[in-house]
């Protein structure tokens, strides 16, 4: 009886996921999220705000040169055979499995003390976000179930792969934004969301509503979370987001579509396809 259930308990157990790892390790694989377009309630007591000091134009093509300018650093680190992008990035920690379960390493986020990859087919495809720290395995989450809407909710190109974007790990909770690359009418509008998940339980504490997050990044700021969305022909928004709930607590029209957010201290730096944007975080009356 404890050897069949212990069978049950570890169906998502790993054993050889790292050299490093002294002892296996549990990767979750989420239900399948209840897909709609309206989210939480908001709270409306996060006593922050959005408020906009300065925009300027950009050249597109010059983002290295905004990293450079304000002194910023994307927290993320360099892939074996990836990419060198024109601004800094950390160097991979040792160790680091590229290959999980056929997929591959397409994104490995740094956290303070906490690495997490991203793992999938290609750069559009992430589906496991796995988390390391000290070189040993802690945890995984498997977003299988996140990748494609049901044919009945699909848009009039088919299903599109929902990619795991960006992961913040705080206060107990791991923080995944989800979207893809196109219109939102591609997926019917229903991408660019965020999930939080209980890191002791392993379950889905939220989900937010829809088209609130496709930005390369995100960030946490005490109990909101700053999102951006934006694309081709569509509204341009960032999004105050309430960390506890899920709900839109506030939305702040901008330019053009949010490419990169970047705290320092009280203000963000914004990067979008053609403006950059200083933008405070305001305590509010």
């Amino acid at each position: 009886m404890r050897i069949a259930l212990a069978s049950l308990v570890a169906v998502f157990v790993l054993t050889g996921f790292s050299a490093a790892a002294p002892r296996p390790f549990e990767v979750t694989k989420l239900p399948e999220p209840r897909w709609s377009r309206t989210g939480p309630v908001p709270r409306g007591d996060a006593n922050v705000k959005l408020v906009l000091v300065s925009s300027v134009g950009n050249a597109i093509t010059d983002v290295g040169n905004w990293f450079r300018r304000h002194g910023l650093r994307l927290r993320e680190h360099r892939l074996p055979g990836g990419l060198e992008p024109d601004f800094p990035l950390y160097a991979l920690p040792a160790g680091t499995p590229v290959s999980f379960r056929g997929a591959r390493l397409v994104r490995s986020v740094r956290q303070s003390g906490t690495q997490l990859g991203f793992y999938g087919r290609n750069f559009a495809e992430a589906r496991y976000v796995l988390a390391r720290r000290g070189g040993r395995a802690l945890y995984g989450f498997d977003f299988a179930n996140y990748a494609h809407l049901p044919k009945a909710l699909s848009g009039p190109g088919g299903s599109v792969y929902q990619s795991a974007t960006w992961a913040v790990e705080a206060r107990g909770a791991l923080y995944v934004s989800h979207s893809h690359a196109g219109f939102a009418r591609d997926s019917s509008g229903l991408n660019g969301f965020v999930t939080a998940i209980d890191l002791r339980t392993r379950k889905v504490l939220w989900r937010s509503r829809s088209l609130v997050a496709n930005a390369y990044t995100f960030e946490v700021v005490g109990n909101v979370i700053v999102t951006g969305y934006g694309f081709a022909e569509e509204p341009d928004y960032l999004y105050l987001l309430d960390r506890r709930t899920g709900g839109v607590l506030q939305r702040l029209r901008v330019p053009t579509a949010p490419e990169y957010l970047i705290r320092r201290g009280r203000t963000l730096f914004v990067r979008t396809y053609d403006r950059d944007l200083v933008v405070r975080l305001s305590e509010s009356a």
